[in-house]
């Protein structure tokens, strides 16, 4: 009997393992070390909540409900100075920094971020015909006006967070002139490039997303497009190039205000003379 109850325990891990092989796998990693869940770990866990998402970034005019976690009940026991930089990485290349504030607020009166979770038997919908959904993983936000929060603060096709070092010391190449004061418009900017575009572009070859082109090597788009004209393309980019194809949504009015991006602007055309 007793050989009998080993191999039946011996086969139930073997299986056990097998079923979680292959798994997506959500990590957080510090310089201490990682912690990491799969789909299931996370489907199971006691916290998981209904999330509705009534206006959400990756399916544009329709309501969703997801499956999700609180971000900061999964960076619980871990030490995270306050000057540290968060950084999202997803499949797709898509990575920045994140407010570590915000996307750690448990507070009611601000947005609330979560880790939706796609179920392994019941795919989200694609995010386009042809093309993937937004799992395995999605940082969602429960009212996302409470702390004005961007489209691009919404990364679909999650696998990791990696907690850095802050900002400047990280990526110092993308920081204006050490006489700029950080009331000044130049700075300001700095902070709008950092929510809007740093996910997709890297600047002074610094960064980590692969997504779009380098907004200052070889050129800054301010030296070679009219203040005019790149407004029209940070607003709508099918309005100054016509490409199908490309992956750059337009930022409206709501999402990046009008002083917000002549502040990026003025921060654009600082470090056009800011090359290495």
């Amino acid at each position: 009997m007793k050989k009998i109850s080993l191999i039946s325990i011996l086969l139930f891990f073997l299986f056990a393992s097998v079923s979680y092989a292959g798994e997506p796998i959500l990590t957080i990693s510090t310089r201490n070390g990682e912690k990491s869940w799969t789909t299931s770990n996370l489907l199971k866990r006691s916290d998981v909540e209904t999330v509705t998402i009534k206006s959400d970034p990756a399916y544009p005019n329709r309501e969703m409900k997801y499956k999700a976690i609180p971000v900061a009940h999964l960076f619980e026991g871990i030490e995270i100075p306050d000057d540290v930089v968060i950084q999202f990485k997803a499949l797709d290349g898509f990575s920045a920094p994140l407010s570590k504030a915000r996307l750690l607020n448990t507070s009611d009166a601000q947005s609330k971020a979560y880790v939706a979770v796609e179920p392994l038997q019941k795919k989200w919908p694609s995010l386009k015909p042809g093309k993937p959904s937004a799992g395995p993983f999605y940082l969602v936000w429960k009212n996302p006006e409470l702390s004005n929060i961007g489209t691009e603060e919404w990364p679909f096709m999650l696998a990791a967070f990696e907690v850095k070092e802050s900002l400047e010391k990280v990526f110092p190449k993308i920081f204006p002139a050490p006489e700029i004061k950080k009331d000044d418009s130049i700075y300001k900017g700095l902070n709008v490039f950092v929510k809007n575009c740093f996910a997709c572009h890297t600047l002074n070859k610094s960064g980590s997303a692969t997504l779009g082109p380098d907004l200052n090597q070889p050129m800054n788009p301010t030296e070679y497009l009219t203040t005019a004209n790149l407004k029209k393309l940070i607003r709508n980019p099918q309005n100054l190039r016509h490409w199908p194809n490309s992956r750059m949504t337009g930022f409206s009015e709501s999402a990046l205000n009008e002083t917000d991006l002549n502040h990026l602007i003025d921060y654009l055309n600082h470090m056009a003379k800011r090359k290495p």
